[in-house]
């Protein structure tokens, strides 16, 4: 299973829409429904899932769905980069 596809079954376990339905635009709060509770319990499964920690300010700029993938896409470049 690619990272992508992974990433959005997660972001699925939190809203209405069906994984296969999420695309980069849409927005965790208006689209997808999310509270800022469920974001920030999103951010902390994406941080278990994928064993990275993300930094706090760059992710509460977080706001779409591309924004949060292009974001752990850097991470693990980073990751890979420093092993």
């Amino acid at each position: 299973m690619n990272n992508e596809k992974i990433f959005k079954d997660l972001i699925a376990q939190y809203s209405d829409i069906e994984a296969k339905d999420i695309t980069n635009e849409m927005s965790f709060r208006d689209e997808l429904g999310l509270s800022s509770l469920d974001f920030m319990s999103f951010l902390g499964d994406l941080e278990d899932t994928f064993d990275i920690e993300l930094d706090e300010k760059k992710a509460l700029e977080i706001k779409t769905v591309g924004d949060a993938f292009n974001y752990l896409d850097s991470l693990q470049e980073a990751v890979v980069c420093h092993a």
